[in-house]
């Protein structure tokens, strides 16, 4: 192949917006390998490279858009000591994202320190490695964004969008105080918008009782649990603090 036939290649392969199968079809000209190599064996070669590169920058990109609190978090570091009675077998299928393609939610619940936030930044980790958009927010934050844009715009409607766009939304610190009516009215909008259609994982030190309670025991709070808890997988982490 002359050099002038090579250099229009790789011009138009970085015109596509294509550099790594540029670069790799640069390299197998230099290293003289064109003619050893089948057609298939080149483009194997350079769709491969390619690939793995788009498939990293996007998970890359996922991962900072996440927002993740534990950026380190890997579901294979989880501790399995007895008397965090963490049960495995919940683990693995969560590992398999089923969860996530049957849009099934995750409750995990445990004392301050017992490690649910890793656990819940383990799973976006994974969820962003196979390539599901996820978005990592403590409620309190969710329900300041509410108030903030509603001062500024008398609606919440771009934030619940926002939100509710994501294949995995964690909320930490779910619940763990009581809220006021409009704030309990935001987390079911949320919800109800999410339902069925979307994964959320839940992280709180209080049971699914004292929500009911701190969401102020009405109609709405029934409402919220309701559009939560059926079918969703439920881990409850014990032993000591590893803060």
């Amino acid at each position: 192949m002359n050099n002038k036939k090579t250099e229009e290649i790789i011009r138009r392969f970085r015109e596509m917006r294509l550099p790594v199968m540029a670069e790799t079809f640069l390299g197998i000209i230099e290293e003289g390998i064109q003619t050893e190599l089948s057609t298939i064996d080149i483009l194997d070669r350079l769709t491969s490279e390619e690939y793995i590169s788009r498939k990293n920058n996007t998970i890359y990109r996922l991962k900072r858009n996440a927002k993740l609190s534990q950026n380190s978090a890997h579901l294979e570091e989880l501790d399995y000591n007895p008397e965090r009675q963490l049960n495995k077998s919940v683990i693995e299928q969560l590992q398999t994202n089923d969860y996530i393609r049957y849009h099934r939610n995750v409750i995990l619940l445990g004392a301050c320190g017992t490690g649910k936030s890793f656990i819940a930044n383990a799973l976006g980790n994974h969820a962003c490695e196979n390539s599901y958009t996820t978005y990592y927010v403590r409620l309190f934050e969710f329900l300041d964004d509410c108030h903030q844009e509603y001062l500024m715009t008398e609606s919440i409607k771009k934030i619940i969008h926002k939100y509710a766009k994501y294949d995995v939304l964690i909320l930490d610190d779910f619940l763990i105080s009581s809220v006021q009516e409009i704030e309990a009215q935001r987390i079911f909008q949320l919800l109800e918008y999410r339902y069925g259609k979307k994964t959320t994982i839940v992280c709180s030190q209080l049971e699914p009782t004292e929500w009911h309670i701190n969401l102020g025991g009405s109609i709405l709070a029934d409402s919220i649990l309701d559009r939560i808890m059926p079918s969703a997988y439920e881990l409850i982490l014990f032993g000591e603090s590893n803060r």
